[in-house]
């Protein structure tokens, strides 16, 4: 299986680290649990980070990841999952989907747990458990610089000019 990730150039250096999911909780996460969020295509790791990203990031180097999970790798889904049924992902309030990615990462012996994107829910991202064994078998394919085009940008510059006038 391939999945991707984005993250900043300056970060490069330790393209898999799970420090970010250390430090701040997530949707599927909360601060502590050691996960590595990827998406399922190329395209939605593009848009999952863009969202977080101000205008300030338009002209930051970004480094695109091609990452292959070991072929053995087990990939839960998240409807299968205890009380997933009563996890509402994807309003506001992260608190339930959390509950679910953390008691996953706590008791599965699964590598990956495949969840809906709240930004397109057709397509799926993908956590990464750090404390699997198989976690240490991801393998880099590709990883490529790149700068988000700049025509995605338009709608904040408009805004950041209305604020000079």
């Amino acid at each position: 299986m391939i999945v991707w990730r984005i993250i900043r150039k300056e970060f490069a250096a330790t393209p898999l680290s799970v420090e970010g999911a250390k430090l701040f909780p997530g949707r599927w996460h909360s601060a502590g649990t050691p996960i590595l969020y990827t998406a399922s295509t190329e395209s939605l790791a593009l848009l999952e980070k863009f969202v977080h990203l101000s205008l300030e990031y338009r002209t930051i180097l970004h480094v695109k990841l091609e990452i292959a999970l070991p072929d053995d790798a087990v990939v839960e889904q998240f409807e299968d999952q205890p009380h997933a049924a009563d996890a509402s992902w994807e309003g506001d309030d992260p608190s339930t989907s959390r509950a679910v990615g953390d008691r996953w990462a706590r008791h599965s012996s699964s590598l990956g747990l495949s969840v809906p994107s709240v930004l397109s829910t057709s397509e799926r991202n993908v956590l990464l458990r750090a404390n699997s064994p198989q976690f240490g078998q991801l393998q880099i394919v590709r990883a490529e610089d790149f700068l988000y085009d700049d025509r995605m940008w338009k709608s904040e510059q408009k805004i950041a000019a209305k604020r000079q006038r």
